[in-house]
């Protein structure tokens, strides 16, 4: 789980790292690596290609993090959520190039469809291809719902510490998560927004 310490340590070196504080920059990027590799890690693991890994994106989000701290101001909006929308950007990215360079390939009708519970190739390319539309139908999300989607279902905070981190209420946090759940509901069978 994200501890609140990391946010407040990440609030206090903002600031130094927007100077230009090498070592601030360097600590604030020691910390928040494991957060961006876990949520890439999450994000991308039914994307299978070598364009779009979870080392390579959280490589571009830091990279993306150091030249954006150089102007990072907090304008409301906690350090922690700037970089969790940095990342979600960079995920979103590269599922986008990883479809583009792939070829086509047919969908499987079944992969809607109750599958044998032995755990040969076929039920590996399935669950794959079902957690890859699941992937697409959460990018149809705004940034905001898939960071509170992440961290109170895969992080599994509370929705005060989620409120916490992301510098609003823990009842906003609660209807955000609703509204996004429902449209994901609302997707499933549909598909992704083409």
């Amino acid at each position: 789980m994200i501890e609140l310490d990391v946010r407040a340590e990440l609030e206090r070196l903002a600031p130094y790292a927007a100077t230009g504080d090498e070592d601030a920059v360097e600590e604030v990027l020691r910390i928040a690596h494991p957060l961006v590799h876990r949520y890439c890690t999450t994000r991308l693991e039914s994307v299978d290609h070598p364009h779009a890994t979870a080392d390579d994106v959280t490589q571009d989000v830091c990279l993306a993090l150091m030249t954006a701290l150089r102007t990072y101001e907090n304008r409301g909006k906690s350090l922690l959520s700037f970089i969790f929308g940095i990342a979600a950007h960079k995920v979103s990215d590269a599922r986008r190039r990883a479809t583009r360079l792939s070829t086509p390939t047919a969908r499987s009708a079944t992969a809607h469809h109750v599958v044998d519970v032995e755990d040969g190739p076929e039920h590996h390319v399935l669950r794959r291809e079902l957690r890859g539309e699941m992937g697409e139908l959460v990018d149809t999300l705004p940034v905001r719902h898939q960071q509170i989607l992440f961290m109170r279902i895969i992080v599994g905070m509370t929705a005060e510490q989620t409120a916490r981190v992301l510098d609003t209420t823990p009842g906003a946090v609660r209807v955000a998560q609703h509204r996004a759940l429902s449209h994901l509901r609302s997707r499933i069978g549909r598909g992704p927004a083409r």
